[in-house]
């Protein structure tokens, strides 16, 4: 437990007056300006994930620092289009309906009016997505993420060995090549997103571009990596590898990596019991409606020798696994009515903020 926060986020807790959700723009402007300064380092495109902090500024902030973005939905596209204040420069469409990849080729429509000028990639698992995509867009053929079998829990496509496998992208240089051809004179490269064991160093994406590029069976134009390069701590050093490894252009497009170290969650202790083995604090910040894809810490100062008890925080929905965390403290400390302030809450609990049961939706402040 680290008792200290930015003193912006500070002055942002104290005026909160329900479940909020803050995030110091300092970290997240420097998470930016480093990313981009170690991939551009190495000739390294970098795009913003745009469903991982579905936030007017972040976007805005990201236009500005960035080389574009991955976008998801035509909801992703009208945000972007509204929050950039110069149009991106590369707009990667990864959409699995293929509502966005139509809504970006319908020249009528003020989607594509606003991004018009932008070098338009259209992410695509068969020649139907291929065939339907802009003239001048790019086509970037998904591959499979377990293709190396090293994301086993991938997806609800159980095989024949009981692994799990991903649900998107081509397995076969068959599957691949038809892509490839309905592209026609297109520029093609290759996609490809990690699952959820999350990569510590740079050899799992260089192991990943080696195996699609040589799957694909021709020399793509582009890989683009995805996304995963959260749990990574020495990116320059992950960057230059995957570079030494492949001679093509490259594209990564983060999305938990920039908000490291800038998210911040508080709410209030609602009422608290003792259940023999540890105390229960119930309180109006729900792990399941504001804090996806979140492994939280909180914050506080460790309890003196002898005062600290288990104390298992939760949220106030009924649904059982709707918990906080648990952590030894002094109970003293969080007594009812007490706020609560947990870290390294990610941009997809902003992204995914709901409300359930009753309990409302999170604010959402840049402090």
């Amino acid at each position: 437990m680290r008792p200290h926060l930015p003193p912006a986020v500070t002055a942002a807790i104290e005026r909160a007056r329900g479940p909020t959700l803050v995030f110091d723009r300092a970290t997240l402007a420097e998470n930016m300006r480093r990313v981009a300064a170690a991939a551009r380092a190495h000739d390294i495109r970098v795009l913003f994930a745009a469903k991982s902090f579905a936030h007017a500024e972040v976007l805005a902030m990201a236009g500005d620092a960035l080389d574009g973005f991955d976008v998801a939905s035509p909801g992703e596209l009208d945000a972007v289009a509204r929050a950039s204040s110069s149009r991106p420069r590369i707009l990667s469409i990864a959409d699995p309906t293929g509502a966005a990849i139509a809504a970006i080729a319908n020249p009528a429509g003020t989607i594509a009016g606003s991004s018009a000028k932008a070098r338009v990639i259209c992410v695509c698992e068969t020649p139907e997505q291929a065939a339907a995509a802009p003239r001048d867009a790019e086509i970037a053929v998904r591959v499979s993420a377990s293709l190396l079998g090293r994301d086993p829990a991938m997806g609800a496509v159980l095989d024949g060995s009981g692994r799990r496998r991903s649900r998107f992208g081509d397995e076969t240089r068959e599957a691949i090549g038809f892509v490839r051809a309905a592209a026609g004179a297109r520029r093609v490269g290759l996609h490809v997103h990690h699952g959820p064991v999350t990569a510590t160093s740079g050899e799992r994406f260089v192991a990943t571009a080696r195996a699609v590029i040589e799957l694909a069976g021709f020399e793509p134009a582009f890989v683009d990596l995805g996304g995963a390069w959260h749990g990574i701590e020495d990116l320059p050093a992950a960057f230059a590898a995957v570079r030494a490894a492949v001679a093509c252009e490259l594209i990564v497009e983060p999305g938990r990596l920039f908000a490291l170290g800038a998210g911040f969650a508080c709410g209030r202790v609602g009422s608290a019991r003792d259940l023999g083995d540890r105390l229960l604090h119930v309180c109006d910040l729900s792990r399941a409606a504001h804090l996806r894809w979140s492994q939280p810490e909180l914050v506080g100062y460790p309890p003196h020798a002898g005062a600290g008890r288990s104390v298992l925080f939760a949220g106030p929905t009924c649904y059982e696994e709707d918990v906080l965390g648990e952590w030894i403290v002094d109970p003293s400390h969080f007594p009812p009515e007490q706020r609560v302030v947990l870290r390294d809450v990610t941009g997809y609990a902003a992204s995914w903020n709901t409300g359930f049961g009753g309990v409302p939706p999170a604010d959402v402040v840049l402090a």
